[in-house]
């Protein structure tokens, strides 16, 4: 069960995002007829959109095991940390305001980075970064001063 679910998206994003989707059929149309390059362009136009369509909205969980980042296809956009491997956590003003070796950024109120004990830093946006806090805080994590 999970302690703390939110979903982000923005629909400014999604809705830039569906420009390469379109240029992208219609350059599959165009090679179709042209009757070259169709595969070529086919597997390119399937791994944009998935791409895109994966980046376009962020869920983020928080258990008592683990903290975890997906996209909605989760096959790109996708992180799992254990909560034992977190060392502390830091938040931020902004959705601007975070950085960490792994990014997951969507316009957004606030942010977190996670330092993690080994490996990467984790950094994503959130619009209730004070509930992220303090369900990281029950689960006996450190916050950064």
């Amino acid at each position: 069960m999970a302690l703390y679910e939110e979903t982000l998206t923005s629909r400014a994003l999604q809705i830039i995002m569906v420009i390469p989707i379109l240029s992208m059929l219609v350059g599959l149309y165009v090679a179709y007829w042209a009757g070259e390059g169709f595969e070529i362009m086919l597997a390119t136009t399937v791994g944009v959109a998935v791409l895109l369509l994966d980046v376009m909205k962020i869920k983020i969980e928080i258990d008592e095991r683990e903290l975890r980042i997906r996209g909605v296809l989760g096959l790109i956009v996708r992180k799992t940390v254990p909560i034992e491997n977190i060392a502390s956590f830091r938040i931020g003003e902004g959705w601007a305001s975070c950085y960490g070796m792994v990014h997951f950024n969507l316009p957004a109120k606030g942010c977190v980075t996670i330092h993690q004990k080994k490996g990467w830093s984790v950094s994503f946006t959130t619009n209730n970064p004070e509930e992220v806090a303090r369900v990281l805080a029950i689960l006996g994590v450190p916050r950064e001063a």
